[in-house]
């Protein structure tokens, strides 16, 4: 029996390809745009699409801020035991992407020639009007795409958001390559194959989440006052990301063609694009355990999340190190195949050189997010976003090709920042300057976690080890009794129902005030005993749910995840006897 549990490492790690992935299905759209419009158009047209992703950004700003947001208050319910709350969550989301984004892409369509004439310059006015029009009438997609976007990896499904979005990533290819070389229809028709492969893919992800015995359905609810908050808290980091984003690109464009080199803002749409390109580590990595973090949060699992926040910070490392070597090698190559003349070669390496505190940085950042800490998280996203960069590219605007350095100043500036601010709060509040969690009940003994062996050797291995733990707490003998039971009664029908070939089952206990909660998490097929508890071969498990207060079952992250609440001075109704 271990002493800590692995099955969240394994979820973390089994979701990370997938979601890596499915995060450069939804930014590819924009590295090929630029690409294969450069090689059509030349310079101007790449510089158009770079000019107007801040529109496209502010898409991404509204999808984000909704779909995020509601996901981690569906994560926490769920890991509150309150399944019916993060369904209608759910339908809140839905309601308010939908009218959000018509409202959003209505405006914007009314002000397209302004905005068009403020993004742009006289040179690329007309490629970037016909970019932004089309952007727009496809931008409701865009915005929608978010809600089953965040709700499939709560599901554990990772690999059909995986699937969704390489199919975005290939209808988009080949609509590029249609549109601009086979129809000639210039620019508008990279928007058109962006916007056409997004709604592909935003109908596909509603119909993985919705079908096949998954948690959620298409409904759409009025959202509470309450929820309002709750979403623009848990949801303005990744909002403010996208928001910080557009801001940063308009002002180095803007810095760099006032102050910087000549052909300095042709070289930045490249880098840009590959730094789109690049997200797919930089959030990819974080992004796959933001509903895993935020149930073990609500879980009030301390141990778990440092775990988990360790795993990703390991394997952010090492993919940033891989990308950052292949974009060093290739330095020389890229403005090529961008279409462009420019020398890219200097800037590309300096943006590799901050890559990896990039990822770094990131992964903090959606982890205070997801542990409550919002203004720390907002501490990075301001200063990595935008305020660091744009001060830094100033700064640096006078050194010709070593302008780039600003990439890596940037980022090393916010990890410095953050980590001075989070020994100013430790300080504070008496908690680790890292980590910033409340783990009281941990240091008190009032917490078991565990591994058990999926066999009847291992179940009652268990069994005898959370009696010991309820003895050494205290607790009375009949409540001890019942949880022993209780714990051993559910992994020998685990065990028996749901068989693996190799892995384990977690256990949790935890003392909380007048009840001890039994939280036992199993891979495998989607399975509920406590559903099935009147036939005939569960005697044990309709015993258990005589002494239990209440039970409780979902599968989230793709696991089974039992609950099991008890009184701590007896049983309900004394079957012990």
């Amino acid at each position: 029996m271990k002493s800590d549990s692995s099955l969240i490492r394994k979820l973390y790690l089994s979701a990370l390809l997938p979601n890596v992935i499915s995060v450069l299905g939804g930014t590819i759209n924009v590295f090929f745009d630029g690409l294969l419009v450069g090689r059509r158009l030349g310079d101007a047209g790449l510089e158009a699409v770079n000019q107007v992703l801040p529109v496209y950004l502010v898409l991404c700003a509204v999808g984000s801020l909704i779909a995020s947001g509601a996901a981690q208050l569906s994560a926490m319910a769920f890991g509150s035991d309150d399944k019916q709350e993060g369904k209608r969550i759910f339908g809140c989301a839905m309601t308010l992407a939908l009218a959000a984004s018509a409202i959003v892409c209505a405006a914007g369509l009314a002000a397209a020639r302004p905005l068009a004439g403020l993004l742009s310059t006289e040179e690329t006015y007309a490629y970037a009007l016909t970019y932004l029009r089309v952007t727009l009438l496809c931008g409701v997609f865009k915005v929608m795409l978010y809600v089953p976007y965040f709700y499939l990896r709560l599901e554990g499904r990772n690999k059909r958001s995986m699937a969704a979005m390489l199919t975005m990533t290939a209808l988009n290819i080949a609509l590029d390559c249609l549109f601009l070389f086979v129809c000639d229809w210039g620019v508008a028709g990279a928007a058109w194959a962006s916007g056409i492969a997004t709604a592909a893919a935003c109908l596909l992800s509603f119909l993985f989440l919705c079908t096949r015995g998954g948690n959620f359905s298409l409904s759409f609810a009025l959202p509470r006052r309450k929820d309002y908050g709750g979403i623009c808290r848990f949801g303005a980091m990744m909002a403010l990301n996208n928001v910080l984003s557009a801001v940063k690109i308009f002002a180095v464009n803007k810095i760099l063609a006032l102050f910087s080199y000549a052909g300095a803002t042709a070289v930045f749409a490249v880098v840009n694009n590959i730094s789109e390109f690049s997200v797919c580590v930089q959030n990819g990595v974080p992004q796959a355990s933001g509903a895993m973090t935020g149930i073990l949060y609500a879980e009030k699992d301390a141990p778990a999340v440092k775990g988990l926040l360790k795993t990703q910070i390991a394997a952010g490392a090492g993919l940033s190190l891989l990308l950052a070597a292949a974009l060093c090698a290739l330095s020389g190559q890229l403005g090529g195949w961008f279409g462009s003349a420019a020398d890219v070669r200097t800037a590309v390496c300096l943006f590799a050189a901050g890559l990896v505190p990039a990822t770094f940085n990131n992964v903090m950042c959606y982890y205070y997010n997801a542990t409550g800490s919002v203004l720390m998280s907002n501490v990075i996203n301001v200063s990595r976003g935008c305020l660091a960069v744009v001060l830094f590219c100033l700064a640096f605007s006078g050194l010709g090709e070593w302008v780039w350095l600003f990439y890596p100043a940037a980022e090393l500036f916010t990890a410095a920042l953050f980590l001075c601010a989070g020994c100013a709060a430790g300080r504070r509040s008496g908690r680790h300057f890292f980590y910033l969690l409340d783990a009281d009940s941990e240091r008190e003994g009032r917490t078991l976690a565990f591994s058990a062996e999926r066999t009847p050797e291992g179940s009652s291995a268990a069994s005898m080890r959370v009696g010991e733990f309820c003895e050494e707490n205290g607790l009375p003998p009949k409540t001890t009794m019942a949880v022993s039971l209780s714990v051993e009664e559910m992994l020998t029908v685990l065990a028996e129902k749901v068989p693996l070939r190799a892995g384990r089952t977690d256990v949790r206990v935890r003392i909380a005030g007048e009840e001890v909660i039994v939280r036992i998490r199993s891979g495998g097929r989607r399975y509920n005993p406590i559903a099935l508890a009147q036939e005939e071969e569960y005697l044990g498990m309709r015993l258990l749910l005589g002494l239990a207060e209440r039970t409780e079952y979902q599968s989230a992250l793709g696991v089974n995840t039992f609950v099991i609440f008890l009184r701590t001075a007896g049983t309900r109704t004394g079957d012990l006897s």
